[in-house]
């Protein structure tokens, strides 16, 4: 299709499409701002990138930040750019509270040579500056890797510093030119695995990870 992974970030020639009024003027607010939208899957079987935003209610601090589902053409496609790495999301006023486990993931990463990607909630907190997170978030982690075995390791690692932190990290790895999988479940003994892209979602052999 576009050769756009799940998670990466656009920015856009113009607001993208949404389903309803009220989206609509959302969208237009956040493409005016400069903001960028998150690659999602498909939901159809057109040519069009599916997006996503999440947006909050200034007035309405309390409620939970609205996601918003968006597509279109890639060809408004302007830039793109990986998810904010975990060193900058621990920038994020936000993270002062959990300064600690930040610093040592990060330490942790480093060690290990990996470089941990942030989506989620802890991603727009960063981008936006607005409430996004809350007591109960989790970190969300993405990861790429190289195959199979890359990923147990990855998996490995990732169960053990979860031990240690003060939030509870989930998230994916990411298998370029397949797609993603939740990291928790390659840690399964299972035969089957569910494999997610921008175009499918579906369960495959654990073999078909070794691509």
């Amino acid at each position: 299709m576009t050769g756009l992974r799940r998670h990466t970030l656009v920015w856009l020639s113009q607001a993208p499409e949404v389903e309803t009024t009220d989206d609509r003027a959302r969208a237009a607010a956040w493409h005016a701002a400069g903001r960028p939208f998150v690659v999602t899957r498909r939901r159809d079987d057109g040519n069009d990138i599916g997006l996503g935003f999440c947006t909050t209610e200034p007035a309405h601090p309390e409620l939970r930040p609205r996601r918003v589902a968006a597509r279109t053409d890639p060809r408004h496609v302007v830039r793109e750019a990986r998810p904010p790495a975990l060193e900058q999301i621990a920038r994020c006023p936000a993270a002062a509270a959990h300064a600690t486990s930040f610093t040592h993931l990060i330490s942790a990463a480093a060690d290990a040579g990996l470089d941990i990607r942030v989506y989620g909630s802890w991603m727009w907190q960063a981008l936006t500056g607005e409430r996004h997170v809350h007591e109960a978030s989790d970190l969300d982690v993405v990861i790429d890797v190289a195959g199979l075995v890359a990923a147990g390791r990855v998996a490995a690692f990732l169960a053990r510093e979860a031990q240690t932190l003060a939030f509870r990290i989930d998230g994916e790895l990411s298998f370029p030119g397949l797609g993603e999988v939740q990291w928790r479940e390659l840690l399964q003994d299972k035969d089957e695995v569910l494999l997610k892209s921008v175009d499918t979602l579906k369960l495959v052999p654990r073999a078909h990870l070794t691509r």
